[in-house]
């Protein structure tokens, strides 16, 4: 094989390639579309409050703290009139719902405005099984409080679950630096595009 055939196959592969890829990313932006941000009315029923791992000890993780605390500022400006704090046991044995519910208080919130979904392991169940909540306790719309490199799967299953939403994006954590958010980008995108091949979105 002479050097133009290596040169002509290698610009074919790379040619497929990057078809391959922009195929794939046409895919993704098509069925994850960009996340709904739009206010359509001043004060909502509830603020879904997705859940994140807690520390080994039990205490609210840098991430959950920043979705807490976006929460109760929704609720001390009378944008949310109550908070639904969603999350179980998964990456430890802590329930993420109880330690956002115990951090919430501290932060000042009452007791009487908070409701707990402990039952899920996933962005897919965090509403799922916050719908089911919201429908028990009469609540018709809701603010979707995530991370800003979450917030394009969460609105996908809010859709998913007919709910009546608002997405809001959770301040970044202080210390938390922009390769960390890359690296928490790129590992989000790629469960939701692996999702579509489980057949699980």
């Amino acid at each position: 094989m002479d050097l133009y055939d290596v040169r002509m196959r290698t610009k074919i592969l790379m040619h497929a390639a990057f078809g391959f890829l922009l195929l794939n990313v046409l895919v993704f932006c098509m069925v994850f579309r960009r996340p709904d941000k739009r206010w359509k009315k001043d004060t909502y029923d509830c603020a879904i409050v997705c859940g994140y791992y807690a520390e080994e000890d039990g205490s609210p993780s840098p991430v959950m703290k920043s979705r807490v605390e976006k929460g109760v500022y929704l609720l001390r400006e009378g944008k949310a009139a109550c908070l639904l704090l969603s999350g179980g046991a998964v990456a430890n044995s802590h329930v993420e719902a109880e330690v956002m519910k115990k951090y919430a208080l501290e932060l000042g919130a009452a007791q009487d405005v908070l409701y707990t979904e402990a039952q899920s392991v996933s962005t897919y169940h965090n509403m799922m099984y916050s719908k089911e909540v919201m429908d028990k306790h009469g609540l018709k719309d809701c603010i979707v409080v995530t991370s800003r490199w979450h917030l394009r799967k969460a609105d996908h299953y809010a859709r998913k679950f007919h709910l009546n939403y608002v997405m809001c994006e959770a301040d970044n954590p202080a210390k938390q630096t922009w390769l960390c958010r890359a690296l928490l980008y790129m590992k989000t995108w790629w469960n939701m595009y692996s999702n579509l091949f489980r057949g699980y979105w």
